[in-house]
């Protein structure tokens, strides 16, 4: 998802440190510029609505509390407002995909049997079993592991690329890069992602 045009960096710095001093008109203007970038990226990696909009949910609620933590420069690194948001809701999707494969491996079917609830789909084809649930759980775990084993750039020009479904000319103005490193970056990270996985046996 491309972000919004309309939501300027240092206005929406401003509005996060007004919300850190308990200010909920300037919270409500947060949710406003930006529930719907960040509702994307929970449902890119939720890929269910409902559960996007729990996690929704559950990260404004976390950024009410911590906006007076927020901080524009960590250990002379540039953070920008939306980046920071972006993290929370990101978390939040990841640690409710977590719980759900917990659960799902908890739930595994002692047979092969289906339950009718379970086949019943807005189309003909049959929703995938609680075995494919959880393989597919255990997979993106371990592509998190492999994404946070990589070197910073690689890591986060992926992360906008894979996550947000930035294109690489959005990733360079976001990473504040020239588009020509940016692209480096991603092959290079592409390749060492690949080689991480087919090490564990997830790609061949």
């Amino acid at each position: 998802m491309k972000t919004d045009p309309h939501v300027d960096i240092h206005s929406l710095q401003a509005l996060i440190a007004a919300a850190g001093r308990g200010d909920h008109g300037c919270f409500a203007q947060i949710y406003e510029r930006t529930h719907m970038h960040l509702f994307g990226v929970a449902v890119r990696i939720l890929g269910q609505g409902q559960a996007a909009e729990d996690v929704l949910q559950e990260a404004y609620v976390s950024i009410w509390k911590n906006a007076a933590g927020y901080r524009s420069e960590v250990d002379g690194q540039s953070i920008q407002p939306m980046t920071w948001l972006i993290a929370i809701v990101r978390n939040k999707a990841l640690d409710a995909f977590r719980a759900r494969a917990r659960r799902k491996e908890s739930a595994l079917p002692e047979s092969g049997d289906v339950d009718e609830e379970d086949t019943e789909t807005t189309g003909a084809t049959p929703a995938p079993s609680a075995m494919h649930l959880f393989e597919q759980a255990t997979q993106a775990l371990r592509i998190e592991g492999c994404m946070n084993a990589l070197e910073g750039n690689h890591r986060q020009s992926l992360a906008l690329a894979y996550y947000q479904g930035l294109s690489h000319t959005e990733v360079a103005a976001q990473m504040g890069a020239p588009l020509g490193s940016v692209k480096a970056w991603i092959r290079r990270g592409l390749e060492k992602l690949k080689g991480c996985l087919a090490a564990q046996g997830v790609v061949a």
